[in-house]
Order: structure tokens, then C-alpha cells, then sequence
């Protein structure tokens, strides 16, 4: 091959490795920018800061403590959030596991557990109306006579008579409790209105109206019906009784509890020792696990006969 071929063949390879480089180089970008990119943080001017009066922003929220990941919808973007942050009427709060956030607007302070979205319905000068959009439990505190905070969730509302402390949980079936600590809460749907004095628990199962009130037990109640090991398959099947507005997790998967307290959980095994734990917090906070490690004994040989004849004559 001459000089010249073999200059024309070095420059044709050093041609083909930049290109190789750059399409690596931009397929490196497309794919952080689509698969691991995070949400922008939330723009400091996005919502406009009114005047501060003498009683605070009561039109806004602002967001004065955080635990974990959360994030917020305004105008179409989700954002993640900041304390100092400012919500206005329509955004949404979403906490992540294990995540909560504090909200607060004039005397009126809210506390969002973990797995739940909250929008900001309508703001007024002495309402708020949010609404409880997904799972979840929101605790509000409303210090001022004159001020007002209803949550919506499910077929139901809740609000504040005077001041007052209360909690509203939505189940994934769509199971709503309020339960008050201090002052009263009324608590309506379908047609029925209760007031909930400080100290009870009222529920409305999906659709239906709410329960009349009832006092929160002084202990969290936790009792669990666990399988035998020599009748174990592939499950493991488990029963057990707590509060009915309790939510009870069975190796961290949320179950359902029935109106009467009553819950059930099929968990998956494997093949020698598993750990199972059931976790309950009721309505108020309070928490209580129990635990067991059940072994599962290996599957028989499954025996297949043979084809060739024992007794050959």
C-alpha cells in the first residue's frame, strides 16, 4: 500500500472513532436527561408573595418543615419542594414514602403524612378547603376562633367547630375516619352530619354515611392469628384484629381492615425460614408490631412411574 493509501485509510479511522465518540457522547445525554433527570426545583417566583399583614399570608400556604421527598403541582410541573415555599389555591402536595410536610396559614397549621396528594380548593380570607385526593392521613390544628379549614376526601367533608385538633384518613378502598383530640369536628356525608367531640372516632365506609362517634381506646389494639408451620404452602395466610381505623401494614403492603377490625394478608413464601411483621397505627398515631419467623418445609419429590416392567418372566 502506498504513503498516500495509508494516509487516506488513518484519517478514515480517526473519522469513524469521532463519530463513534459523539454518538456515545450525545446517547449519554439522552439518556440522563430521560432517565435520570430530576424535578426541577420549584421557581421562587412562580407564586407571587403578597403583602404580609399583621395575621400572615392567609391566602397562601407556606411550607415551614419537610421530611423526605415532596413535590408539588403548579401550572402543569411538578416541582420539588422547599421549606419556605409558597401554595396557593389549585396546587397540589404529594409526599413520597415516608415523607411528610408542614403546612401553615394564619393559625391554621397541616401535617401530611407519607403516600398522599393534597390540593388547595379554595383559599378564602378566614376558610381553606382542601381536599384529600389520594391515601394517606392529614392532620389539622386550627388555633383561631374565627378561622375555618374543611377537608374533603372520598363522599365526605370535615371541618373544625372553633378551635380544634382532628385527623382525616382515606383508606384505598375509600374508607374515610376522623378522629378528634381536641375541640370538635363535624363530620358529614350522604346526608348525615356528626360531630365529633374531642377524644372519638367516627367512619364512613365507601359510600355510606359516617358512624356515629365513638371514644378512642385507650390502647392500640393488635392481635394476629398466625399459620402453622406444618401447613404451610406457598403462602402464608394470615389473620388478625385491630381498630377500624387503623391502617395495618403486612410486610409493608397495606391491607385492608374490615368495619369490625377484622384483616386478612396471603404473603408469598419461600422455601425455609421467613420473617413476617404486621405493623398497625391508629387513627391518633400511636403504633404496635408484632412479629414471627415461620419455615416452610421443601415441596416432596413427586414420584413419576417408570415405563420398564419390574418383573420381566
Amino acid at each position: 500500500m502506498s504513503v498516500k493509501n495509508r494516509l487516506s485509510a488513518a484519517r478514515f479511522q480517526i473519522l469513524v472513532l469521532v463519530l463513534v465518540v459523539a454518538v456515545l457522547a450525545i446517547a449519554t445525554a439522552l439518556s440522563r436527561r430521560f432517565f435520570e433527570e430530576r424535578k426541577p426545583e420549584m421557581p421562587a417566583g412562580l407564586s407571587p408573595v403578597p403583602p404580609v399583614t399583621p395575621e400572615g399570608n392567609l391566602n397562601m400556604f407556606r411550607v415551614t418543615a419537610l421530611q423526605g421527598d415532596v413535590e408539588a403541582l403548579q401550572n402543569g410541573q411538578w416541582y420539588v419542594v422547599r421549606a419556605g415555599h409558597l401554595l396557593s389555591t389549585k396546587d397540589v402536595i404529594r409526599t413520597k414514602p415516608g415523607a411528610r410536610a408542614l403546612l401553615r396559614r394564619g393559625s391554621v397549621e397541616l401535617e401530611l403524612r407519607d403516600n398522599m396528594d393534597l390540593r388547595l380548593d379554595d383559599l378564602e380570607r378566614e376558610t381553606a378547603r382542601v381536599g384529600l385526593l389520594r391515601g394517606g392521613k392529614v392532620s389539622a390544628s386550627v388555633g383561631g376562633g374565627k378561622e375555618h379549614v374543611e377537608i374533603t376526601a372520598a363522599h365526605t367533608k370535615t371541618s373544625n367547630v372553633g378551635a380544634a385538633r382532628f385527623v382525616v384518613s382515606l383508606s384505598p378502598s375509600g374508607k374515610v375516619n376522623v378522629a378528634t383530640s381536641e375541640g370538635a369536628a363535624r363530620f358529614a356525608g350522604k346526608g348525615k352530619e356528626v360531630v365529633v367531640p374531642g377524644g372519638s372516632v367516627a367512619t364512613a365506609l365507601p359510600d355510606q354515611a359516617p358512624t356515629d362517634p365513638e371514644p378512642i381506646p385507650q390502647e392500640i389494639l393488635l392481635s394476629v392469628i398466625w399459620p402453622e408451620d406444618d401447613r404451610l404452602d406457598g403462602q402464608a395466610r394470615i389473620k388478625g384484629k385491630a381498630q377500624a381505623s387503623s391502617k395495618v401494614n403486612v410486610n409493608g403492603v397495606e391491607t385492608e381492615v374490615g368495619p369490625d377490625g377484622t384483616f386478612r394478608a396471603a404473603v408469598p413464601l419461600k422455601v425455609g425460614k421467613n420473617h413476617l411483621q404486621i405493623d398497625a397505627e391508629d387513627i391518633i398515631g400511636r403504633s404496635k408490631s408484632v412479629d414471627r419467623v415461620v419455615t416452610r418445609a421443601a415441596p416432596s419429590p413427586t414420584l413419576v412411574p417408570g415405563k420398564q416392567e419390574l418383573w420381566n418372566p
